[in-house]
Protein backbone atom coordinates (compact mmCIF):
# COMPACT_ATOMS: atom_id res chain seq x y z
CA UNK A 1 0.00 0.00 0.00
CA UNK A 2 2.46 2.39 0.89
CA UNK A 3 4.30 1.20 -2.36
CA UNK A 4 1.27 2.20 -4.29
CA UNK A 5 1.38 5.46 -2.82
CA UNK A 6 4.94 5.96 -3.41
CA UNK A 7 4.14 5.09 -7.46
CA UNK A 8 1.62 7.73 -7.50
CA UNK A 9 3.67 10.65 -6.35
CA UNK A 10 6.28 9.50 -8.63
CA UNK A 11 4.12 9.53 -11.11
CA UNK A 12 2.59 12.62 -10.64
CA UNK A 13 5.83 14.45 -10.17
CA UNK A 14 6.85 13.19 -13.80
CA UNK A 15 3.51 14.47 -15.26
CA UNK A 16 3.93 17.75 -13.28
CA UNK A 17 7.52 17.63 -14.63
CA UNK A 18 6.18 17.13 -18.31
CA UNK A 19 3.80 20.32 -18.20
CA UNK A 20 6.27 22.29 -17.11
CA UNK A 21 8.90 21.70 -19.73
CA UNK A 22 6.23 22.08 -22.56
CA UNK A 23 5.04 25.63 -20.51
CA UNK A 24 8.29 26.62 -21.18
CA UNK A 25 8.74 25.76 -24.59
CA UNK A 26 5.29 27.48 -24.74
CA UNK A 27 6.92 30.85 -23.59
CA UNK A 28 9.65 30.34 -26.30
CA UNK A 29 7.31 29.16 -29.17
CA UNK A 30 6.74 31.24 -32.06
CA UNK A 31 4.47 29.16 -34.20
CA UNK A 32 0.71 29.07 -33.38
CA UNK A 33 1.00 25.31 -34.60
CA UNK A 34 3.00 24.77 -32.24
CA UNK A 35 1.63 26.15 -29.53
CA UNK A 36 -1.73 24.35 -30.13
CA UNK A 37 -0.14 21.03 -30.02
CA UNK A 38 1.62 22.06 -26.78
CA UNK A 39 -1.59 23.23 -25.14
CA UNK A 40 -2.82 19.92 -26.46
CA UNK A 41 -0.17 17.75 -24.77
CA UNK A 42 -0.58 19.67 -21.78
CA UNK A 43 -4.09 19.46 -21.56
CA UNK A 44 -3.72 15.37 -21.53
CA UNK A 45 -0.98 15.72 -19.10
CA UNK A 46 -3.45 17.82 -16.42
CA UNK A 47 -5.82 14.97 -17.50
CA UNK A 48 -3.63 12.52 -16.35
CA UNK A 49 -2.81 13.84 -13.02
CA UNK A 50 -6.48 14.34 -11.95
CA UNK A 51 -6.88 10.26 -12.54
CA UNK A 52 -3.92 9.51 -10.81
CA UNK A 53 -5.15 12.36 -8.00
CA UNK A 54 -8.38 9.29 -8.14
CA UNK A 55 -6.43 6.23 -8.31
CA UNK A 56 -4.85 7.80 -5.05
CA UNK A 57 -7.64 8.92 -3.16
CA UNK A 58 -9.41 5.10 -4.00
CA UNK A 59 -8.93 2.18 -1.56
CA UNK A 60 -6.51 -0.80 -3.16
CA UNK A 61 -9.68 -3.21 -4.28
CA UNK A 62 -9.61 -6.39 -2.42
CA UNK A 63 -7.80 -9.92 -3.55
CA UNK A 64 -10.88 -11.92 -2.78
CA UNK A 65 -14.33 -11.15 -2.50
CA UNK A 66 -16.67 -11.70 0.71
CA UNK A 67 -17.39 -15.37 -0.01
CA UNK A 68 -14.28 -16.53 -0.60
CA UNK A 69 -13.01 -14.64 2.62
CA UNK A 70 -16.05 -16.16 4.22
CA UNK A 71 -14.96 -19.45 3.30
CA UNK A 72 -11.54 -19.12 4.16
CA UNK A 73 -12.77 -17.83 7.71
CA UNK A 74 -15.39 -20.68 8.33
CA UNK A 75 -12.80 -22.81 7.40
CA UNK A 76 -10.51 -22.04 10.03
CA UNK A 77 -13.01 -21.62 12.73
CA UNK A 78 -13.86 -25.47 12.05
CA UNK A 79 -10.49 -26.81 11.51
CA UNK A 80 -7.80 -24.37 13.52
CA UNK A 81 -5.90 -27.40 14.41
CA UNK A 82 -4.70 -28.01 10.60
CA UNK A 83 -2.77 -25.04 10.54
CA UNK A 84 -1.47 -25.71 13.90
CA UNK A 85 -0.22 -29.77 12.49
CA UNK A 86 1.19 -28.11 9.26
CA UNK A 87 4.29 -27.52 11.76
CA UNK A 88 5.10 -23.52 10.23
CA UNK A 89 5.71 -21.41 13.02
CA UNK A 90 4.55 -18.47 11.74
CA UNK A 91 1.17 -20.53 11.20
CA UNK A 92 1.34 -21.64 15.17
CA UNK A 93 1.93 -17.67 16.13
CA UNK A 94 -1.38 -17.00 13.92
CA UNK A 95 -3.25 -19.55 15.60
CA UNK A 96 -2.04 -18.96 19.10
CA UNK A 97 -3.25 -15.26 17.88
CA UNK A 98 -6.70 -16.45 16.54
CA UNK A 99 -7.76 -18.03 19.20
CA UNK A 100 -6.59 -17.04 22.79
CA UNK A 101 -7.34 -13.12 23.82
CA UNK A 102 -3.63 -12.69 25.48
CA UNK A 103 -0.88 -15.14 25.97
CA UNK A 104 -1.09 -18.55 27.91
CA UNK A 105 -0.23 -18.04 31.35
CA UNK A 106 1.11 -21.06 33.23
CA UNK A 107 1.25 -21.29 37.04
CA UNK A 108 4.87 -23.21 38.49
CA UNK A 109 2.68 -24.40 40.99
CA UNK A 110 -0.40 -25.58 39.81
CA UNK A 111 0.65 -25.97 36.00
CA UNK A 112 -1.47 -24.15 33.04
CA UNK A 113 -3.83 -22.09 33.79
CA UNK A 114 -7.59 -21.84 31.58
CA UNK A 115 -6.80 -19.39 28.77
CA UNK A 116 -9.19 -16.31 27.87
CA UNK A 117 -11.03 -17.47 23.98
CA UNK A 118 -11.36 -14.79 21.25
CA UNK A 119 -14.86 -14.31 20.55
CA UNK A 120 -15.48 -16.53 17.95
CA UNK A 121 -14.35 -19.13 19.61
CA UNK A 122 -16.08 -18.17 22.79
CA UNK A 123 -19.25 -18.18 20.74
CA UNK A 124 -18.43 -21.33 19.19
CA UNK A 125 -17.95 -22.95 22.71
CA UNK A 126 -21.14 -21.33 23.65
CA UNK A 127 -23.05 -23.36 21.02
CA UNK A 128 -21.36 -26.70 21.25
CA UNK A 129 -21.49 -26.53 24.51
CA UNK A 130 -18.37 -27.44 25.70
CA UNK A 131 -16.93 -24.55 27.97
CA UNK A 132 -20.01 -24.45 29.37
CA UNK A 133 -21.26 -28.09 31.12
CA UNK A 134 -20.53 -29.30 34.07
CA UNK A 135 -19.81 -32.87 32.69
CA UNK A 136 -22.67 -34.29 34.65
Amino acid sequence: MAQEAKSYKKQFADVQKQIDVLLDRIIEADNATVIKAYEKKIDALENEKIILQENQAKPAPSTRDFSASLELSLNFLSKPWKLWESGNISLRRTVLKLVFTDHLSYCRETGARTPQLSMPFKALAGVSGVLGSNGG
